[in-house]
């Protein structure tokens, strides 16, 4: 009889071991991952979140054994594609960016979804935002270039990512320390946008250095300034925008995370994945290379940058 009592009590705690460290979707956490991961990008190909996410994402696959295809889901200035994270299964088979705007549309009324219902991975790069012409355009600073909105209110154009994107700040930002009125011309992302400015249709783009880096060394764009307290080394020859009489100190950053209720045992393997891929040479080459900036925050350290800049963001728009 206690050697059958022992073995009823032996299996019932293995049992609640099992599900305690069973997915949803009824496989394990050792087991995890056994299929594809989804990698959501919330915003169109070619632009820098896409082509940091492009770059993670081999090094990921190759850390975790398993594909790890990217999923655009551009729309709405980030929404689309942060509801898709927030809206997946709590499996660990999809995670993807979460930028800025992910604070900055609940506060302008654009989106229901708080940043407090994902799990954070990890924060792994921000980046200066910059003013940039066509290299064609008559302006070869952002005085002149401010000159000439002041003589033309309402009729510069400028590509940003619309209504409560870091970009879409900067231009607001602009406008308000040199007194003008711009139009702004909101895109799912970097690349659109500045071929809009090459091609003529705008006149000019506030996306990050980094989106514009090959247009700017292809002498197709000049950049005006950088929205950042100094210059930025990968752009030294750049002068601040606030250098030229405009203190204007705002930039983007790009993290990653899941959606919420994913097992712990994997959350834990994926912050230890994505830890190692920020730290591989070829991923830190490609950011060195291409411009982009690494800083790397923990799943609590990310949090807590989230909640610093949910406050600084409405402070910002007075909500």
């Amino acid at each position: 009889m206690r050697s059958n009592t022992a073995c009823r009590l032996a299996t019932a705690t293995f049992s609640l071991i099992a599900l305690a460290f069973a997915t949803p979707g009824g496989a394990t956490a050792a087991e995890w991952p056994s299929k594809p991961i989804e990698f959501i990008v919330p915003w169109s190909p070619g632009g820098g979140t896409d082509q940091v996410g492009r770059a993670l994402a081999p090094i990921l696959s190759e850390i975790l054994g398993t594909p790890i295809p990217v999923i655009n889901k551009p729309g709405g200035a980030g929404v689309v594609g942060h509801t898709a994270i927030r809206q997946a299964e709590p499996d660990g088979y999809t995670f993807g960016f979460i930028t800025p705007q992910l604070l900055t549309a609940p506060i302008l009324g654009t989106s229901k979804l708080s940043f407090t219902e994902l799990t954070p991975l990890a924060m792994v790069n921000s980046d200066p935002g910059a003013v940039t012409v066509a290299a064609n355009a008559p302006w070869t600073s952002l005085q002149e270039f401010v000159a000439h909105a002041k003589a033309n209110p309402g009729k510069v154009r400028v590509g940003n990512s619309g209504k409560g994107g870091t970009w879409h700040m900067v231009a607001v930002e602009l406008e308000r320390k040199a007194d003008l009125k711009l139009v702004h011309v909101p895109y799912n992302g970097a690349a659109p946008a500045t071929r809009d400015m090459l091609g003529g249709h705008i006149e000019a783009v506030t996306v990050s250095a980094a989106e514009v880096r090959a247009q700017v060394e292809g002498g197709l764009a000049r950049m005006l300034a950088v929205t950042a307290p100094e210059r930025v080394e990968a752009f030294s020859s750049v002068p601040t925008a606030k250098s030229q009489g405009l203190d204007i100190t705002l930039g983007t950053w790009r993290g990653l995370a899941l959606p919420p209720g994913v097992p712990a045992p994997v959350v834990e393997r994926m912050q230890a994945a994505v830890a190692k891929a920020v730290a591989d040479p070829r991923f830190k080459q490609f950011m060195e290379k291409q411009g982009f900036g690494i800083r790397y925050l923990d799943g609590p350290a990310f949090m807590a940058f989230l909640k610093a800049q949910d406050a600084a963001y409405r402070e910002f728009f007075g909500s």
